[in-house]
């Protein structure tokens, strides 16, 4: 029976495959290319569910499961109001991409009609509550898992949920793609509704009757909790800590600010159809990514995190520089060799990066996997919103979307250039140190 609920927790986050791959993909390049929204506006509206974790959703969503009991549970009530709050929103927002009217419309013209687009005004609540759905549903989502599994199983579970998630993304985005074939607005919608159907059913039965009913947390876990203002304190005031969090940050940027750049690449730079792009480059890329995310995950007690970590960027950087390459030659089967380059970087970095912020944790993993995961939302953020930004100042500038996607990769290898030369710099044991010396001064406060 305990075995069948670890692998029901692992399937979780494949319903957020589903729909994470269809927004950052297929929507995103059809509000992109096909509608002709600003990138700057459609990159910032699929930002905007990071930006909530960044202003606390996380530690709101993590402090009110852990105090509020709801017919004896703590961690379901939320996860299943967060997935709730992304299936709706989620459902609607092919159908509100459609009413956005700034389509088209001058940089001079595009600001004060951002304000006035009752389209556009509407979808940005829809990806609010998608955001606030999302961090809700994950932050309870992790805690369930703590709570549930044990130290020993933690990181298998953990690593077959990322990965499961991945998996499905690719397979959803070839299914998308082959539907949109023949693309229709209404085959759009029937996507999105379709998928959010099967997300939510997977969602609930991957953790109803999970969770003990009235279960006490343990006193060490009480004991290791800290307040949002006080996680900024330990942040700012401990130099090791502050030096992880930022390698957290330009590492998560440089791995996942292409992420919902490539498939308008394709359209803009290439001028690919909806289902060409859909089914080339999450699949090619992410599929590179997911095997070699396996390879590095297996070796990665022989090879070490940070030359794992070495590893995936050496491969992101060259990756990178060939995306840039193949815009300009317009080169497709070279295109096809710099994504499968492009997806041994992301696969390497990325497992290793995320083991190495499971294990920095120095025993407090609620105070700091909560740090590391508002440095990463933060990053993602940035990464999304500046990729959207640089493509219309730049497109603008140059007038031809080469140069905008070239400007985009160049800020991707620059990233992974610093990430490697941050990697040395960190000590796994000296942040436990000063964690032990920082956390102490913090408790006394709280008891104060």
């Amino acid at each position: 029976m305990k075995q069948l609920n670890l692998i029901r927790l692992s399937l979780f986050q494949m319903g957020f495959g589903i729909m994470l791959g269809f927004l950052h993909d297929t929507l995103n390049r059809v509000m992109t290319t096909d509608l002709g929204i600003s990138s700057t506006i459609v990159f910032g509206l699929i930002s905007l569910k990071e930006l909530l974790a960044i202003f606390g959703v996380k530690v709101w969503a993590g402090n009110m499961s852990d105090r509020a009991n709801l017919f004896g549970l703590k961690r379901t009530p939320y996860i299943l109001l967060g997935l709730f709050f992304c299936v709706f929103s989620f459902m609607l927002s092919p159908a509100a991409a459609y009413e956005v009217t700034v389509a088209g419309k001058s940089f001079s013209e595009l600001f004060p009609a951002i304000f006035t687009d009752i389209g556009l005004l509407k979808l940005a609540v829809i990806f609010l509550l998608f955001g606030f759905g999302l961090q809700v549903a994950t932050t309870a989502y992790y805690a369930l898992l703590a709570d549930t599994v044990g130290e020993e199983n933690i990181g298998k579970v953990t690593g077959a949920s990322w990965t499961l998630m991945v998996l499905t993304t690719i397979i959803a985005t070839r299914v998308v793609g082959s539907f949109l074939d023949v693309y229709t607005p209404e085959r759009l919608i029937t996507v999105a509704e379709v998928g959010g159907s099967i997300a939510l059913c997977i969602g609930l039965f991957a953790v109803l009757g999970i969770e003990k009913r009235n279960v006490v947390p343990s006193e060490g876990k009480s004991r290791h909790s800290i307040s949002f203002s006080q996680s900024l304190k330990l942040l700012s005031s401990s130099p090791k800590t502050l030096l992880f969090a930022f390698y957290i940050f330009i590492s998560i940027f440089a791995l996942f600010a292409n992420e919902i750049v490539m498939d308008p690449f394709g359209g803009d730079v290439f001028g690919m159809p909806v289902g060409t792009t859909t089914k080339l480059f999450r699949p090619t890329m992410g599929g590179t990514q997911l095997i070699f995310m396996l390879i590095v995950g297996f070796l990665l007690n022989r090879i070490g995190q940070k030359r794992g970590a070495h590893i995936g960027n050496f491969f992101g950087i060259i990756g990178f520089s060939m995306l840039i390459a193949a815009g300009f030659m317009r080169d497709e089967q070279f295109l096809r060799i710099a994504l499968v380059v492009t997806g041994i970087g992301l696969g390497a970095a990325s497992v290793s990066n995320i083991s190495m912020m499971m294990t920095m944790t120095a025993g407090r993993s609620g105070i700091y996997i909560g740090l590391w995961g508002t440095a990463q939302s933060l990053a993602i953020f940035i990464g999304h919103f500046g990729a959207g930004i640089i493509r219309d100042v730049v497109y603008h500038l140059s007038g031809a979307y080469v140069w905008a996607y070239a400007a985009i990769f160049l800020m991707e290898i620059i990233a992974f250039t610093i990430s490697s030369l941050v990697l040395p710099h960190i000590s796994k044991e000296a942040f436990e140190a000063e964690s032990k010396a920082k956390i102490a001064e913090l408790q006394p406060a709280e008891g104060g």
